[in-house]
């Protein structure tokens, strides 16, 4: 009984020895990230074929291609998308103007706060096609229209250009 007591006094006086014998030292750290304005831009396709069109069309004084481009942006920040023509005229037999090139934007992402959903024709300064909150995947659908005539349009191959752009001030 002695020897236990004495083994358990000895360990209860190293305990306290330790305990106040023990240093301490503290340091805080942080975590830290720098996040830039991030954007994106995916277009479903690249080209927009009308494709030969028809008697119907010159009588109509139109081709329409509906939801014939889908747009995907992603941004971490409210966004702007504007579209311009690359030239006032379109390649081909004559100088057809841009603007003969209609061009509307349609969706039902709560996430783009306006869009352009009249027809509108493609000019050579930045048009603004849609503006927007921050958030990914948000989807636009583009309609597209060229206008032709009897008069004004000649057989042959035409094609104009076109450049989306996506900021985020």
């Amino acid at each position: 009984m002695k020897v236990r007591m004495l083994i358990i006094g000895s360990l209860a006086l190293g305990l306290l020895v330790s305990v106040v014998g023990m240093a301490q030292v503290t340091q805080g750290s942080t975590a830290q990230f720098t996040v830039p304005t991030l954007i994106r831009l995916a277009l479903s396709t690249s080209t927009i074929n009308f494709k030969a069109l028809t008697e119907a069309d010159y009588d109509a004084g139109q081709k329409t291609l509906l939801s014939a481009q889908g747009i995907q942006i992603w941004s971490n920040k409210d966004w702007t998308l504007t579209v311009a023509a690359n030239a006032g005229t379109w390649t081909g037999p004559w100088a057809k103007p841009s603007t003969d090139l209609l061009w509307r934007a349609a969706t039902a992402d709560k996430r783009v706060s306006s869009h352009v959903s009249t027809f509108t024709g493609l000019a050579t300064g930045a048009t603004q096609v849609a503006a927007g909150t921050k958030g990914g995947n948000i989807e636009l659908s583009m309609d597209f229209r060229v206008l032709v005539s009897w008069e004004n349009d000649p057989a042959g191959d035409y094609s104009v250009g076109f450049t989306y752009t996506l900021t985020a001030p």
